[in-house]
C-alpha cells in the first residue's frame, strides 16, 4: 500500500515521513489525479489553503477513486468532520498528530472502520442530532434485531453520551454498557461508536 499526502503546504510534517517513510507527497489532488494511483493507494489530505466548499469538492474527487481518504485539519472541529465523513472520507485527524497516531488511524480505516479524535466524537453525534435526522426519518437496517437495553445505548451514543454518562442515564455500570455496546457493534456489523453514531445519524457509510 502506498500512503499518498496531498498537500499545498510548502513545508509538510516531518511527522508525515515518521509514521510513513516511503510516502508519496503531491501538492494538489489534481496533481495526484493526472498520475498513476489505484484504490490501494491510502489518501491523507491537508485542508491547509482549502476552503471549506473546495475541501468538499476535492474529498469527493479522491474518494470517487475508491480509495481510503482521511482528512488532516490544522484545527479539527465538528462541523468540518461532519462535512468530510459525509462525503465519504473515513478518517479526520490533527495536521501534526504524532506519528503513532497516523499509523493508528491507518490501521482503523484499512480494518473498515472510522477514525475520529476522540475529544471530537460527542460534539461530532451532537451536531448531527442537531439537524434533526434522527427524528425525522426511521430506524436504520439492523435495529430491529437489538434489544431494549441495546437499543437505548445505541441511541445515546448517536446523541454524543460517553459510556460514563450512558451508564449514568440508565442506572448501569460502564461495563455494562460496554458490553452492550459490543453486542450492538456485531449485530450492526459496524466497528466502532463513530461508525455507530454514522450510522444513527443517516451519514452514509463508503
Amino acid at each position: 500500500m502506498r500512503h499518498v499526502f496531498i498537500s499545498a503546504d510548502e513545508n509538510p510534517s516531518q511527522r508525515w515521513y515518521g509514521a510513513f517513510s516511503n510516502l508519496s507527497l503531491f501538492s494538489s489532488a489534481k496533481a495526484y489525479l493526472a498520475q498513476v494511483h489505484s484504490r490501494a493507494d491510502f489518501c491523507w489530505l491537508d485542508s491547509f489553503s482549502l476552503e471549506s466548499s473546495e475541501l468538499l469538492r476535492v474529498a469527493k474527487s479522491l474518494v470517487k477513486e475508491q480509495a481510503p481518504v482521511v482528512v488532516l485539519s490544522a484545527k479539527p472541529n465538528e462541523s468540518e468532520a461532519f462535512g468530510v465523513l459525509s462525503v465519504g472520507v473515513r478518517g479526520y485527524c490533527h495536521v501534526e498528530s504524532v506519528p503513532e497516531q497516523f499509523i493508528e488511524v491507518a490501521q482503523v480505516v484499512n480494518a473498515g472502520g472510522y477514525w475520529v479524535p476522540p475529544a471530537l466524537v460527542q460534539r461530532f453525534a451532537t451536531a448531527a442530532l442537531s439537524a434533526g435526522s434522527v427524528q425525522q426519518q426511521s430506524l436504520p437496517e439492523g435495529f430491529d434485531r437489538l434489544t431494549e437495553r441495546e437499543y437505548q445505548v445505541a441511541m445515546a451514543v448517536g446523541k454524543g453520551l460517553n459510556n460514563k454518562e450512558i451508564a449514568t442515564l440508565l442506572g448501569l455500570g460502564e461495563r455494562t454498557i460496554k458490553a452492550y455496546l459490543t453486542a450492538t457493534f456485531e449485530k450492526l456489523h459496524v466497528r466502532d461508536r463513530v461508525q455507530l453514531a454514522l450510522i444513527i445519524n443517516r451519514l452514509p457509510l463508503h
